[in-house]
């Protein structure tokens, strides 16, 4: 391909789609009781969710380096790349954008690097509308093209089936936490220009999916659809649900990597849709 795809880790693709359309992925490092594993190779989705339930502490995140991001970089070029685009998870909550955008300044114009505003499957999503571009010919000024048109389009909503891990985190307070353990509250969220925002909360988990499907209902026609979670067990009810909102059988279903799943928890579901661009 004259173009090339990398994106890091946390966009969390099915390695069989990612390998079939040619998406490089940087890996972020995940520390799990003081050991480090790159996320994807060393240490893969479903094996995080295994040691995370019995860690004794939350897991540890950190971005890729400058480093490793050159080195995908120079990779993809000297195996016949004319420009290389990266996509990256929002810089609100990482700073792996920065990491790329410093590693793209050595190449004189030939890596492009964008922000997504989004993460797991949604960023995700971007990837795969750019490298399936790229691998129909498409040249860098489309395939950038492709890409802005596609963050714009993307919408992300999702739930946590516990607050357990944003409270061991401290990224809300004890008391809000506990509240919503006792009152079984599920939170909804949405990744609104690269922000996570609350998007209501609802008792139950069946509530929840249903209050979680109805923000798709009526909004398409949506392009591609993709769903991630933190090993759910009703995954099947859940995905044949997403196939009925939102019109589409090919869903993009994936496992909900570390960056985000170490904060979300397990049984965390996210929905992510691409809309039709308009004509």
């Amino acid at each position: 391909m004259s173009v090339a795809v990398v994106v890091d880790s946390a966009s969390d693709l099915p390695n069989e789609l990612a390998d079939a359309l040619g998406i490089r992925r940087v890996p972020l490092t995940i520390s799990l009781d003081g050991v480090d594993y790159k996320d994807g190779t060393e240490l893969s989705r479903e094996r995080f969710w295994e040691l995370a339930q019995r860690a004794s502490d939350l897991p540890k995140t950190a971005a890729p380096s400058p480093g490793e991001f050159d080195a995908a970089f120079s990779s993809e070029l000297d195996a016949g790349a004319n420009h290389v685009i990266c996509l990256t998870m929002t810089k609100d909550l990482s700073a792996t954008y920065q990491a790329a955008l410093a590693a793209a300044s050595a190449y004189s114009g030939r890596v492009s690097v964008f922000d997504t505003r989004s993460l797991t499957v949604g960023e995700g999503l971007v990837a795969v509308s750019a490298a399936t571009a790229a691998q129909a010919g498409a040249d860098t000024e489309e395939c950038q093209r492709i890409v802005s048109a596609t963050i714009e389009r993307v919408v992300t909503f999702g739930m946590l089936d516990t607050l357990e891990n944003l409270r061991r985190g401290g990224r809300i307070g004890a008391a809000s936490a506990l509240l919503g353990t006792v009152m079984s509250f599920k939170p909804l969220i949405e990744v609104r220009d690269g922000a996570i925002e609350a998007a209501g909360r609802v008792r139950t988990r069946k509530s929840a999916i249903t209050s979680l499907l109805e923000k798709f209902a009526g909004g398409g026609p949506y392009e591609r659809v993709g769903l991630v979670h933190a090993m759910a067990n009703d995954l099947d009810a859940v995905l044949a649900r997403v196939r009925e909102v939102t019109g589409v059988d090919e869903v993009v279903i994936s496992v909900m990597g570390a960056t985000i799943g170490t904060h979300a928890g397990p049984g965390a579901l996210g929905i992510s849709v691409l809309k039709h661009e308009p004509k």
